[in-house]
């Protein structure tokens, strides 16, 4: 295979994981770099996690309404 388009499709992944890492309120860069080395199990992680909680810093399902942890509402 030519290795500029797999150079391709990692990028494009690292990028995905970036914009879904930024919405669970992840570290930009740690969200590329888990990109361009895991690719889109990388992007399958960012889509399906769940989000953190703004008191405890938890990471709780995406639909919760109370922590889990904290018992704080979200």
């Amino acid at each position: 295979m030519d290795y500029a388009f797999i150079t391709t499709i990692q990028v494009i992944f690292a990028v995905g994981c970036v914009f879904a890492g930024e919405k669970r309120d992840g570290n930009p860069l740690s969200w590329f770099i888990l990109g361009i080395l895991f690719g889109p199990l990388a992007f399958i992680v960012a889509i399906t996690g769940g989000k953190r909680c703004q008191h405890c810093l938890s990471m709780i399902p995406k639909d919760a309404k109370v922590c889990r942890y904290c018992s704080k509402e979200l």
